[in-house]
Order: structure tokens, then C-alpha cells, then sequence
């Protein structure tokens, strides 16, 4: 998938599971080339999703709502585009995202601070607000393994966190 209007960002899915349906069985390809792929899993459905990140000074002013305008159609209970000053991509999904650099250098912002990651590194993030900047010259490629989870509002995950971490202090 190639972003409109923002040149370099591309997203390829080689594989997902929709439905919570798991074929062991037949030879059919699940993410066929030009059949509709969901950008967002639901609840019990995987995505296999290996993205290029361009140079965020390569995208557009109008970069946030072109991004957005087309992962918001039927996916958007899963997606939450939030707000954010700190960066254009912030968003949150209902799932449970595991992310491995596959090239280059990308820093991953939470709402709490940013962790830059290069070739090699995983991260795991949990329905967390969060934005990928690419501050380097060059293209970094992500791979992707997205669980859909059950749809929980930002507000009552963030309450929850908080009352752990005072939990475990003491």
C-alpha cells in the first residue's frame, strides 16, 4: 500500500488472520495483492505489516490528514487518531504491537517520552498513544506483528497503568 500523498511511506502486508480464523489447510494467500486489507486488526485478528518510514521532512504539510483519511474508513474503531504537538502521527490502536527495525533508525514517541530504535531492536507496545518520527536522511523499514485486542478508551488504560505503578511502590 502506497500512502497518497506522502511519497516513500509504504506498507506491505504478507500475511493476517481475520475473523480469529486460522487456515492450516488450503494454499490461499490471506492478504491477495488488491483485495482491501484492513489497516487496523479487531479484536482476536492479526496483521503481518512491514512499513518504510521516509525522513519525516520528506512528508508533506498535509501529511496527517492524507495518513489518516485513508486508515480511518472500516477501521475506525480500531485506530484512534490523537492530538498531539510532539508529532503528525500520533495515534492509538487496540492491539498488541510487536515492532522490529528491520533498517535504519526510527524513534518511537509515547505520550511519556521516545525511545529511538535501529536495525535489530524490538519493541512491544500495548493500545498506547504513539507516533514513529524518522529524524534521519534515510528510509527506515519496520516490521509489524499487530493482535487485535478489545476496544478499551485511552483514559481507563492510562488510570489503570497509573494505579499499578502506585501499587508497586508500595
Amino acid at each position: 500500500m502506497q500512502f497518497e500523498g506522502v511519497p516513500g511511506l509504504v506498507a506491505a502486508v504478507p500475511w493476517l488472520t481475520v475473523g480469529g480464523a486460522i487456515d492450516f489447510v488450503s494454499d490461499r494467500d490471506p492478504a491477495p495483492e488488491g483485495v482491501s486489507i484492513p489497516s487496523f486488526p479487531y479484536a482476536g485478528e492479526t496483521i503481518l505489516r512491514v512499513a518504510d518510514f521516509p525522513p519525516d521532512a520528506d512528508y508533506p504539510a498535509e501529511a496527517s490528514t492524507a495518513i489518516f483519511a485513508q486508515i480511518d474508513g472500516t477501521e475506525g474503531e480500531s485506530a484512534h487518531r490523537e492530538t498531539s504537538a510532539r508529532h503528525f502521527w500520533f495515534h492509538r490502536t487496540d492491539s498488541l504491537d510487536y515492532a522490529v527495525v528491520l533498517s535504519g533508525e526510527i524513534t518511537l514517541l509515547v505520550d511519556d517520552g521516545e525511545t529511538t530504535l535501529r536495525a535489530g531492536d524490538v519493541v512491544v507496545q500495548r493500545a498506547t498513544n504513539h507516533a514513529w518520527s524518522n529524524r534521519t536522511n534515510e528510509s527506515a523499514r519496520v516490521l509489524f506483528v499487530l493482535i487485535g485486542t478489545p476496544s478499551l478508551p485511552a483514559d481507563e488504560i492510562a488510570h489503570a497503568r497509573k494505579a499499578r505503578r502506585e501499587g508497586d511502590q508500595t
